[in-house]
């Protein structure tokens, strides 16, 4: 499904016809959205079509929609906790890019179109891989400790192979 909708035509930025949906919602939850949607209203760099709170909240559900498979839960505050643990990790990951972007580029760059492709996606799937099969050389209750200990067994790794 397109961000669009399933009706909009491909290359297309026209907003396909849209059905009315009521939905009970907070007094501080409006309150968020008008302020969200008109923020986002101001802020827009080409000035042409209205965002409105009717526009965030289709955003919203176009989100949730494409990644259903993120939520989880009996109730509210459950599905919305499952939400927020997915919007944190894409958040952290988000962070990183840079990094990870710098660090596929230039093992690609070295591999002189030998082989597969390095991306993200790919150093993302080894370092998942490394870390799930070595998960015990990981010690420590906070990220620096984790992140110390995993130094720690790569150098020691290191040193066992160079000699």
């Amino acid at each position: 499904m397109t961000p669009l909708g399933r009706d909009a035509s491909q290359g297309s930025d026209e907003r396909p016809k849209t059905r009315p949906k009521q939905a009970l919602i907070r007094p501080d939850q409006q309150t968020g959205l008008v302020h969200l949607a008109r923020r986002l209203h101001d802020d827009r760099s080409v000035k042409g079509e209205r965002i409105t709170a009717n526009t965030v909240l289709r955003v919203a559900i176009d989100g949730l929609v494409e990644h259903e498979d993120r939520l989880h839960g009996d109730n509210e505050v459950q599905l919305l906790a499952s939400w927020r643990e997915f919007l944190s990790l894409a958040a952290s990951l988000g962070s990183l890019e840079a990094a990870l972007i710098d660090a596929a580029n230039d093992l690609d760059a070295a591999r002189n179109t030998v082989g597969d492709p390095i991306t993200v996606s790919t150093l993302i799937r080894v370092a998942v891989a490394g870390l799930t099969r070595h998960q015990d050389a990981l010690r420590g209750a906070t990220e620096g400790e984790l992140l110390a200990s995993w130094l720690q067994f790569l150098d020691s790794r290191e040193a066992t192979a160079s000699c």
